[in-house]
């Protein structure tokens, strides 16, 4: 455990051990301080907070306000009273206040803590090779049925995506299934994980046993993976871990830390990297930029979404975000169906990136941007590498977002006459140099029954039982006899593309220098 972390439990336990009588401070009670090290310890204990300024400030103003009511409770001293209230004031009501103003204060300079650059060219970083059919959903179904006669005690967790072996590969962990099986079973652990072809839906998943795997994050006590972590790094926020395996092909867990990085008080800049062995329990600590290849993903997903919702939202201030909400740009992503009396219907839900496999061998987060008030088109496309946190937006105005694509697909005659099918994990993909969307269709199990490719630009939707199908459809290959004829006109298209394109991006140009004048 840290000596940090003891040594501010010993300072909120202190703050029990005296009071204010007749103007002087007055020792407590011992029992009354021992009172105030368990309660200061439970605190501590179950809802492990990271030790920085903001975080601090909260636990210090709780646990004298917490102290100061219970001595003005035992000694009827109205003076601890007035304490205990402002204490809770700093604490409960203070410090939202001054998060909120230091992002009303420092809104651009959050936007700028991404390093975003902006092109207008097509990305030839995406991978094809590698086109990821089998969304979280069938992963998670796959990975189940697999898990046999050690379900007595453990489930599937979240999956992780890694390239191991020259694929895109889900990781499904074991994890305790109920407080009462981590509790039982803390010795003997989860037993393994599942893996699970993230390219191929119909292969059969591989279950890997015999893994003590104690650290999880369904654990208790000592041995939940985050508290675990917590112990030894108090001083940071750590973001959800991610299951990888190592250059030996054994299971560990990475955890990004960060820290505030604008004021002191906000704005997660990552600081390193937590990896625990499940199995020993094990931390390592390393620096962002000196961990070992094996480590393919260093931005996390929750992180990289809030980074993008930052930049396309406060590039233009805090007011602006708004009031006026110019040049406004929202990262998409989310989509999924509810069924009802009124059948399947599309929803959007929280913005959401995926990862892609890179021509260069990296990994990259992918999201489509949008502005307010567009509900199928986008103005660009976001890359963003998962090793340096580097982004790239991609200009594509005047395309179908993830939501008019995944749309398409949903009310297509194969998918909208069959019950119960529902598009999942949209995700656009250069193919022919044209970018185009790929999107499973899954029962309502999981399972993949189609796929659905949507031209980005046109909205042309095509459905198909295998992606070579739908690649077949779409090119339009035997529809023509003569291949020269085929070529010509696949070759026109993609001239006429080309211009399309060229115009979009001339249109944009010219509205954004008009808006300029408007303002000027």
């Amino acid at each position: 455990m840290s000596i940090l972390l003891i040594l501010f439990w010993l300072i909120m336990t202190a703050l029990w051990a005296v009071r204010i009588e007749d103007r002087t401070l007055t020792l407590n009670h011992p029992g009354f301080i021992a009172l105030g090290a368990v309660i200061s310890g439970v605190l501590l204990y179950f809802t492990m907070p990271a030790l920085i300024p903001l975080e601090i400030l909260v636990y210090l103003g709780l646990s004298l306000g917490m102290s100061a009511f219970a001595s003005s409770f035992v000694h009827h001293n109205e003076k601890m009273g007035v304490i205990a209230g402002a204490a809770l004031v700093v604490a409960l009501v203070a410090v939202p206040l001054i998060a909120s103003g230091a992002y009303i204060i420092g809104a651009k300079s959050l936007a700028e803590i991404p390093q975003v650059e902006t092109t207008d060219d097509t990305t030839d970083l995406i991978d094809t090779d590698h086109i990821s059919l089998t969304s979280t959903k069938t992963a998670l179904w796959r990975a189940d049925k697999v898990v046999g006669n050690l379900g007595y005690k453990v489930g599937v967790f979240k999956p992780d995506i890694q390239f191991i072996d020259g694929e895109l590969t889900w990781l499904v962990p074991l994890d305790y299934n109920s407080v009462d099986k981590a509790l039982i079973y803390a010795g003997e652990g989860t037993d393994g994980y599942i893996a699970v072809s993230a390219e191929e839906p119909k292969a059969e998943p591989k279950l890997v046993a015999g893994l003590p795997m104690r650290y999880t994050p369904n654990a208790i006590l000592e041995n939940n993976l985050i508290r675990h972590i917590w112990e030894d790094y108090p001083t940071y926020i750590i973001h959800e871990p991610v299951f990888q395996l190592d250059e030996q092909g054994d299971p560990k867990w990475v955890a990004l830390l960060s820290q505030p990085g604008l004021y002191g008080l906000i704005g997660e800049t990552p600081r390193g990297l937590a990896v625990t062995d499940p199995v020993t329990g094990k931390n390592e600590f390393y620096e962002i930029g000196k961990q070992p290849a094996w480590i393919q993903r260093v931005f996390d997903e929750a992180l990289t979404e809030t980074y993008l919702g930052w930049w396309g939202t406060y590039s233009d201030g805090w007011i602006n975000s708004w009031w006026g909400q110019r040049d406004l740009k929202y990262p998409t992503g989310s989509v999924f169906i509810e069924h009802g009396e009124a059948g399947a219907i599309l929803s959007a839900g929280e913005p959401d990136v995926y990862l892609v496999q890179g021509t260069d061998g990296n990994q990259y987060w992918f999201s489509a941007i949008t502005t307010p008030g567009k509900d199928s088109s986008m103005v660009g496309y976001v890359l963003g590498d998962v090793q340096d946190g580097k982004f790239t937006f991609y200009n594509a105005p005047g395309y179908y977002n993830d939501f008019g694509a995944a749309a398409n697909v949903q009310q297509h005659q194969k998918v909208a006459m069959a019950t119960g099918l529902e598009v999942v994990q949209p995700i656009m993909y250069v193919i022919d140099d044209q970018e185009v969307w790929i999107i499973p269709v899954v029962s309502q199990t999981g399972e993949v029954m189609e796929i659905g490719l949507v031209e980005a630009h046109g909205g042309e939707t095509y459905v198909g039982p295998t992606l070579d199908d739908v690649l077949t459809q779409w090119r339009g290959i035997g529809i023509t006899a003569d291949d020269d004829g085929v070529q010509e006109s696949t070759t026109a298209l993609q001239e006429i593309e080309e211009i399309r394109k060229h115009l979009d991006r001339l249109e944009a140009k010219l509205k954004a220098e008009a808006a300029q004048k408007n303002t000027a």
